[in-house]
């Protein structure tokens, strides 16, 4: 009958430790907690004490409850089984302190001293992040399929987003209930983690899509007057409302030109900021060049206008005096035409 009556004493003593973890913050477990739970002996032998150390400071359980196994280290395996307090939510801390865990020790017959007041145990809970990155590649994807052959940037309203969900790394989120709208190009989802449970962690979320268009750009500063190779020259991606509409958009518009100012890495060129580069300058010497079939002629000038590639510039001939028409084809270099353009020839004129 007296053994009887402790066993019952003792079990209706062992007071579950309730801990819910305030948003964003720590949390410590409820001895008021009115959840109980057998967690007595269940032997005579169970009543002698038996020494433990804590498992550690730190420890990370993976189920809505934390064992006394979670905490101490050295209870036989049905005693490490009691369940001394619910686990924090994903993302948030629970401290253990000195005084719990001493309390929770002697309520479980374990010999446990604290090194001092300010021993604790922080619990986290086993899980994995969704973040902002995460979900708009996700979104991109989604409607890439709706979308084809569109190049799409996908932007979160919330650039902070964030769900911790219970898991590992080895576990994925799902989208459900994606919504968008073509004219708003606005976005609506929920995002549900890990995908396919029945105890998901959800969260909506909501963004704009932004259409995107891959101009050229330097990829490193131009000095004024330098001329713009082709391994100067890279894409980058500007969402199509932010694109000014005169600046250059297509490569052959930057290679071969010469910056009129000095043009800045990573920014898109506008068209006035280059121009074919003048490979004759006004008043500069030219060699002038007859090609017939067989035979080739060269006469030094001197250029009367500036010109480009391509450009038709008047040359004065050194020795005669005569002014032709040439055509610049490279730098100090005019092509005339065959006789004609020296039949043309007349004299130079301010």
């Amino acid at each position: 009958m007296i053994r009887n009556t402790i066993a019952l004493a003792l079990a209706a003593g062992f007071v579950f430790a309730a801990a819910s973890a305030a948003a964003g913050g720590e949390s410590r477990p409820n001895k008021e907690s009115g959840v109980k739970i057998a967690a007595g002996p269940s032997s005579m032998n169970a009543f002698e004490p038996r020494s433990i150390t804590l498992a550690g400071s730190g420890v990370t359980v993976n189920e809505p409850l934390v064992r006394l196994g979670d905490v101490f280290a050295g209870a036989d395996a049905k005693t490490a089984a009691n369940a001394v307090a619910y686990a924090p939510p994903p993302g948030k801390r629970l401290v253990l302190d000195a005084q719990w865990l001493t309390r929770t020790a002697r309520r479980h017959n374990l010999v446990w001293q604290p090194a001092g007041p300010n021993e604790h145990v922080v619990v986290q809970r086993q899980s994995f992040v969704v973040g902002r990155e995460d979900v708009e590649r996700r979104v991109r994807a989604l409607l890439a399929e709706r979308l084809p052959g569109t190049d799409l940037a996908v932007e979160l309203f919330n650039a902070n987003f964030r769900l911790h969900a219970a898991g590992d790394a080895n576990d994925t989120f799902a989208l459900e209930d994606l919504s968008f709208d073509a004219v708003t190009r606005r976005f609506e989802a929920i995002v549900a983690a890990p995908a396919g449970s029945t105890m998901a962690y959800r969260a909506r979320v909501s963004g704009r899509v932004h259409k995107m268009f891959a101009v050229p750009v330097p990829k490193r500063p131009i000095s004024k007057g330098e001329i713009l190779r082709a391994d100067d020259i890279e894409a980058v991606r500007l969402k199509m409302d932010q694109v000014p509409a005169d600046i250059a958009v297509e490569r052959d518009a930057l290679v071969g030109k010469a910056a009129v100012r000095g043009l800045r890495a990573g920014h898109p060129v506008f068209a006035r900021d280059v121009e074919r580069p003048v490979l004759v300058p006004k008043d500069s010497l030219v060699t002038l060049i007859l090609q017939a079939t067989h035979m080739r002629l060269t006469v030094r000038g001197k250029a009367l206008d500036a010109g480009s590639q391509g450009d038709v510039i008047r040359v004065v001939n050194e020795q005669s005096k005569q002014v032709v028409e040439g055509t610049v084809v490279a730098a100090g270099q005019a092509a005339v035409k065959p006789f004609g353009a020296f039949a043309e020839a007349r004299p130079a004129t301010n």
